[in-house]
Protein backbone atom coordinates (compact mmCIF):
# COMPACT_ATOMS: atom_id res chain seq x y z
CA UNK A 1 0.00 0.00 0.00
CA UNK A 2 1.43 3.36 -1.06
CA UNK A 3 1.76 5.81 1.81
CA UNK A 4 3.20 8.85 0.05
CA UNK A 5 1.58 11.42 -2.21
CA UNK A 6 2.84 13.06 -5.37
CA UNK A 7 3.50 16.79 -5.00
CA UNK A 8 2.04 19.21 -7.59
CA UNK A 9 4.75 20.90 -9.63
CA UNK A 10 3.78 24.38 -8.43
CA UNK A 11 4.95 23.30 -4.96
CA UNK A 12 8.32 21.84 -6.01
CA UNK A 13 10.17 24.96 -4.87
CA UNK A 14 9.13 24.15 -1.30
CA UNK A 15 11.61 21.25 -1.42
CA UNK A 16 14.73 23.13 -2.51
CA UNK A 17 16.29 23.14 0.95
CA UNK A 18 15.40 19.47 1.41
CA UNK A 19 17.26 18.67 -1.81
CA UNK A 20 20.22 20.82 -0.73
CA UNK A 21 20.66 18.61 2.36
CA UNK A 22 21.13 15.39 0.36
CA UNK A 23 24.81 14.34 0.81
CA UNK A 24 25.48 12.90 -2.67
CA UNK A 25 24.18 13.56 -6.18
CA UNK A 26 21.92 16.36 -5.01
CA UNK A 27 22.01 18.06 -8.40
CA UNK A 28 19.27 15.73 -9.68
CA UNK A 29 16.87 16.45 -6.81
CA UNK A 30 17.70 20.16 -7.09
CA UNK A 31 17.00 20.16 -10.82
CA UNK A 32 13.46 19.05 -9.93
CA UNK A 33 12.94 21.34 -6.95
CA UNK A 34 14.16 24.32 -8.98
CA UNK A 35 11.86 23.25 -11.87
CA UNK A 36 14.74 23.08 -14.34
CA UNK A 37 14.07 19.48 -15.40
CA UNK A 38 11.16 17.07 -15.23
CA UNK A 39 10.32 14.39 -12.70
CA UNK A 40 8.21 13.66 -9.63
CA UNK A 41 8.46 14.47 -5.93
CA UNK A 42 6.67 12.33 -3.33
CA UNK A 43 6.31 12.80 0.42
CA UNK A 44 4.51 11.42 3.45
CA UNK A 45 5.26 14.53 5.48
CA UNK A 46 8.43 13.12 7.06
CA UNK A 47 10.43 11.77 4.13
CA UNK A 48 10.76 12.84 0.50
CA UNK A 49 11.47 10.88 -2.68
CA UNK A 50 12.84 12.80 -5.67
CA UNK A 51 12.34 10.82 -8.90
CA UNK A 52 14.06 12.46 -11.87
CA UNK A 53 12.86 11.97 -15.46
CA UNK A 54 15.98 9.87 -16.18
CA UNK A 55 14.99 7.43 -13.43
CA UNK A 56 17.42 8.51 -10.71
CA UNK A 57 15.86 8.62 -7.25
CA UNK A 58 17.02 10.18 -3.96
CA UNK A 59 15.52 9.97 -0.46
CA UNK A 60 15.60 12.84 2.02
CA UNK A 61 14.27 13.05 5.55
CA UNK A 62 13.26 10.23 7.87
CA UNK A 63 12.11 7.25 5.79
CA UNK A 64 10.30 4.60 7.84
CA UNK A 65 9.52 1.07 6.68
CA UNK A 66 6.18 2.08 5.20
CA UNK A 67 7.84 4.76 3.10
CA UNK A 68 10.52 2.30 1.95
CA UNK A 69 7.85 -0.24 1.04
CA UNK A 70 6.11 2.38 -1.11
CA UNK A 71 9.39 2.99 -2.91
CA UNK A 72 9.79 -0.74 -3.47
CA UNK A 73 6.30 -0.85 -4.99
CA UNK A 74 7.18 2.04 -7.30
CA UNK A 75 10.44 0.38 -8.32
CA UNK A 76 8.73 -2.93 -9.10
CA UNK A 77 5.48 -1.71 -10.65
CA UNK A 78 5.95 1.92 -11.67
CA UNK A 79 5.55 3.11 -15.25
CA UNK A 80 9.20 4.18 -15.53
CA UNK A 81 12.42 3.00 -14.00
CA UNK A 82 13.53 4.05 -10.55
CA UNK A 83 17.20 3.62 -9.66
CA UNK A 84 17.65 4.66 -6.05
CA UNK A 85 20.80 6.31 -4.69
CA UNK A 86 21.02 5.77 -0.94
CA UNK A 87 23.30 5.13 2.02
CA UNK A 88 24.11 1.73 3.48
CA UNK A 89 21.35 1.91 6.10
CA UNK A 90 18.67 2.39 3.45
CA UNK A 91 20.21 -0.26 1.17
CA UNK A 92 19.94 -2.83 3.95
CA UNK A 93 16.15 -2.44 3.89
CA UNK A 94 15.91 -3.84 0.35
CA UNK A 95 15.60 -7.59 -0.12
CA UNK A 96 16.49 -10.20 -2.74
CA UNK A 97 14.23 -8.64 -5.37
CA UNK A 98 16.70 -5.77 -5.61
CA UNK A 99 20.36 -5.49 -6.60
CA UNK A 100 22.79 -3.16 -4.83
CA UNK A 101 25.95 -1.71 -6.35
CA UNK A 102 27.85 1.58 -5.96
CA UNK A 103 28.15 5.05 -7.46
CA UNK A 104 31.00 7.58 -7.31
CA UNK A 105 30.67 11.37 -7.30
CA UNK A 106 33.23 13.95 -8.43
CA UNK A 107 33.57 17.74 -8.42
CA UNK A 108 35.71 20.07 -10.53
CA UNK A 109 37.45 22.44 -8.13
CA UNK A 110 39.79 24.28 -10.49
CA UNK A 111 39.12 27.77 -11.83
CA UNK A 112 40.35 27.03 -15.36
CA UNK A 113 39.28 24.28 -17.79
CA UNK A 114 41.52 21.42 -18.97
CA UNK A 115 43.69 22.01 -22.02
CA UNK A 116 43.27 19.86 -25.11
CA UNK A 117 44.49 19.41 -28.68
CA UNK A 118 41.94 18.57 -31.36
CA UNK A 119 43.19 15.81 -33.72
CA UNK A 120 43.41 16.50 -37.45
CA UNK A 121 40.18 15.88 -39.32
CA UNK A 122 37.92 16.60 -36.35
CA UNK A 123 35.90 19.70 -35.45
CA UNK A 124 34.54 20.88 -32.12
CA UNK A 125 31.01 22.29 -32.27
CA UNK A 126 28.41 23.48 -29.78
CA UNK A 127 25.44 21.14 -29.60
CA UNK A 128 22.41 22.09 -31.68
CA UNK A 129 19.27 20.24 -32.75
CA UNK A 130 20.91 18.95 -35.93
CA UNK A 131 23.83 17.34 -34.12
CA UNK A 132 21.60 15.96 -31.37
CA UNK A 133 19.34 14.30 -33.95
CA UNK A 134 22.35 12.38 -35.30
CA UNK A 135 23.58 11.04 -31.96
CA UNK A 136 23.34 7.31 -31.38
CA UNK A 137 23.88 6.01 -27.85
CA UNK A 138 22.43 5.83 -24.36
CA UNK A 139 24.03 8.95 -22.89
CA UNK A 140 22.38 11.66 -24.96
CA UNK A 141 20.26 14.67 -23.91
CA UNK A 142 17.05 12.61 -24.22
CA UNK A 143 18.37 10.55 -21.28
CA UNK A 144 17.48 13.33 -18.85
CA UNK A 145 15.63 16.08 -20.74
CA UNK A 146 11.99 16.07 -21.89
CA UNK A 147 12.88 17.38 -25.33
CA UNK A 148 15.72 18.76 -27.41
CA UNK A 149 14.10 22.20 -27.13
CA UNK A 150 14.16 22.01 -23.32
CA UNK A 151 17.78 20.93 -23.36
CA UNK A 152 18.89 23.74 -25.67
CA UNK A 153 17.02 26.26 -23.50
CA UNK A 154 18.42 25.05 -20.17
CA UNK A 155 21.53 23.02 -20.87
CA UNK A 156 24.82 23.17 -22.69
CA UNK A 157 27.23 20.82 -24.43
CA UNK A 158 29.76 20.25 -27.19
CA UNK A 159 30.33 17.66 -29.86
CA UNK A 160 33.49 16.53 -31.63
CA UNK A 161 32.49 15.79 -35.22
CA UNK A 162 34.10 13.89 -38.06
CA UNK A 163 32.94 14.61 -41.60
CA UNK A 164 29.94 16.40 -40.17
CA UNK A 165 28.73 13.59 -37.91
CA UNK A 166 29.00 13.27 -34.10
CA UNK A 167 32.05 11.32 -32.93
CA UNK A 168 31.98 12.20 -29.21
CA UNK A 169 29.94 14.54 -27.06
CA UNK A 170 29.56 15.97 -23.58
CA UNK A 171 26.51 17.77 -22.23
CA UNK A 172 24.69 18.89 -19.10
CA UNK A 173 22.77 15.82 -17.97
CA UNK A 174 21.45 17.71 -14.94
CA UNK A 175 21.51 21.37 -13.96
CA UNK A 176 20.93 23.42 -10.84
CA UNK A 177 21.64 27.00 -9.95
CA UNK A 178 25.12 26.10 -8.69
CA UNK A 179 26.15 22.88 -10.42
CA UNK A 180 26.06 21.12 -13.79
CA UNK A 181 26.41 17.34 -14.10
CA UNK A 182 28.25 16.23 -17.25
CA UNK A 183 27.30 13.20 -19.35
CA UNK A 184 29.64 11.92 -22.07
CA UNK A 185 29.65 9.33 -24.82
CA UNK A 186 31.85 8.40 -27.78
CA UNK A 187 30.72 6.73 -30.99
CA UNK A 188 32.22 3.23 -31.21
CA UNK A 189 34.10 4.09 -34.43
CA UNK A 190 36.02 6.93 -32.76
CA UNK A 191 37.03 5.56 -29.36
CA UNK A 192 40.50 5.68 -27.76
CA UNK A 193 41.36 8.99 -29.40
CA UNK A 194 40.70 11.27 -26.42
CA UNK A 195 37.62 12.82 -28.05
CA UNK A 196 35.37 12.55 -24.98
CA UNK A 197 38.07 14.40 -23.01
CA UNK A 198 37.97 17.24 -25.56
CA UNK A 199 34.17 17.53 -25.57
CA UNK A 200 34.08 17.41 -21.77
CA UNK A 201 36.89 19.96 -21.42
CA UNK A 202 35.02 22.44 -23.61
CA UNK A 203 31.79 21.79 -21.70
CA UNK A 204 33.66 22.42 -18.43
CA UNK A 205 34.81 25.74 -19.84
CA UNK A 206 31.23 26.68 -20.66
CA UNK A 207 30.02 25.71 -17.17
CA UNK A 208 32.78 27.68 -15.44
CA UNK A 209 31.95 30.74 -17.53
CA UNK A 210 28.34 30.47 -16.33
CA UNK A 211 29.57 30.71 -12.73
CA UNK A 212 28.60 27.14 -11.83
CA UNK A 213 30.58 24.07 -10.73
CA UNK A 214 30.99 21.06 -13.03
CA UNK A 215 30.21 17.71 -11.36
CA UNK A 216 30.51 14.12 -12.55
CA UNK A 217 29.21 10.73 -11.42
CA UNK A 218 29.50 7.12 -12.57
CA UNK A 219 28.95 3.53 -11.53
CA UNK A 220 31.66 2.37 -9.14
CA UNK A 221 32.76 -0.32 -11.62
CA UNK A 222 32.97 2.09 -14.56
CA UNK A 223 36.71 2.58 -14.35
CA UNK A 224 36.79 4.27 -17.75
CA UNK A 225 34.43 7.05 -16.67
CA UNK A 226 36.11 7.46 -13.28
CA UNK A 227 39.51 7.60 -14.96
CA UNK A 228 38.33 10.21 -17.45
CA UNK A 229 36.92 12.33 -14.62
CA UNK A 230 40.25 12.25 -12.81
CA UNK A 231 42.18 12.95 -16.02
CA UNK A 232 40.01 16.02 -16.57
CA UNK A 233 40.86 17.22 -13.07
CA UNK A 234 37.79 16.18 -11.07
CA UNK A 235 38.14 15.20 -7.41
CA UNK A 236 36.14 12.40 -5.84
CA UNK A 237 33.76 13.79 -3.21
CA UNK A 238 31.40 10.96 -2.22
CA UNK A 239 30.06 7.50 -2.95
CA UNK A 240 26.77 5.77 -2.26
CA UNK A 241 24.76 2.62 -2.85
CA UNK A 242 22.72 2.15 -6.03
CA UNK A 243 19.55 0.08 -5.66
CA UNK A 244 17.50 -1.23 -8.58
CA UNK A 245 15.19 -4.12 -9.30
CA UNK A 246 16.78 -7.29 -10.66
Amino acid sequence: MTVFRKIPQNSYCDFIQTAENIPFGKIYPLSLAECRQAGDIYTNGKAVLFHHLCGFGHIAGSADDAFINSIKELMLNGSRRLVLFADNAIAEKFGEEFAVSGRLFFEYRKSTPPEYVLPDGYKLEKLDSGLISQMAGRIVPAFSWESTENFLAGGTGYCVTFEGRPAAWAFSAAVSGREVDIGVETDSAHRRKGLAFIAAAKTIEDILESGRTPVWACHSENTGSAGLAQKLGFCKTAECCVIHKR
